[in-house]
């Protein structure tokens, strides 16, 4: 029931990608921080979602293009991490995991996106149809189809990912308990990786001042720490 219920919040969440809202809450950071709420640990969820958002903050889906669905793969993470990290003593070795497991997992999702598209060509000559017809009174009902056969295939995809999770994290949470010095350098080097995903968005001369801002006021603020 926790893996339904969890679908069932997590596939809503994606739906703001692209399909219905759009309110951004489908940003790792939002999506992970609301998961955490829900799940009864804000500041954890906003945690992982600071981790998470640098991974996929590049990945925009915009216009035609195919990106890694980060929105599932943020939702799955979130919820490994809340029901296999042990008070926080080995947070690094599952977070590390889970984030290896959500990558995996998104890129499922950008393939599941192709062939909802591919769907949506289909019903989309339908449409055309029924309107040069004058059938207007169904274009609503058509539309409607195919956001409840998004939400049904991501619903899907979160449940089965949480199943498979669930079966590799069992054996993973037994890893050895020295481990987790070595997954927390893992935990500063996923920083970087993200980090270096961002900054690949400034590369325009437009944006430069924007990057150069950040990194000065990055330092600034760890010196005074």
């Amino acid at each position: 029931m926790d893996n339904i219920v969890i679908g069932l919040i997590g596939s809503l969440i994606v739906l703001d990608t692209t399909v219905a809202f759009q309110f951004l809450i489908s940003q790792p950071l939002i999506a992970c921080t609301l998961l955490g709420w829900f799940l009864g640990d804000i500041q954890l969820g906003l945690q992982i979602g600071m981790y998470v958002q640098l991974l996929w903050l590049s990945s925009m889906p915009v216009g035609a293009s195919i990106v890694p669905e980060g929105n599932i793969a943020a939702v799955v993470i979130t919820v490994l991490v809340f029901r296999y990290n042990d008070n926080y003593t080995n947070f690094n070795t599952i977070l590390i995991c889970a984030v290896l497991f959500g990558v995996f997992i998104s890129y499922l999702g950008g393939e599941l996106v192709v062939f909802l598209r591919k769907s949506n060509q289909y019903l989309l000559q339908k449409v055309q149809l029924y309107a040069r017809k004058g059938k207007t009174n169904v274009l609503t009902s058509i539309n409607v189809m195919a956001v409840l056969f998004h939400f049904t295939l991501m619903f899907g995809l979160i449940v089965a990912s949480l199943i498979v999770g669930d079966f590799l994290f069992e054996y993973i949470s037994r890893f050895p308990f020295e481990w987790e010095k070595y997954f927390k350098y893992s935990v500063v080097a996923l920083i970087g990786i993200g980090a270096g995903l961002v900054v690949s968005i400034f590369k325009e001369k437009k944006y430069r001042l924007f990057l150069i801002t950040g990194i000065v006021g990055g330092c600034i603020l760890f010196m005074m720490k």
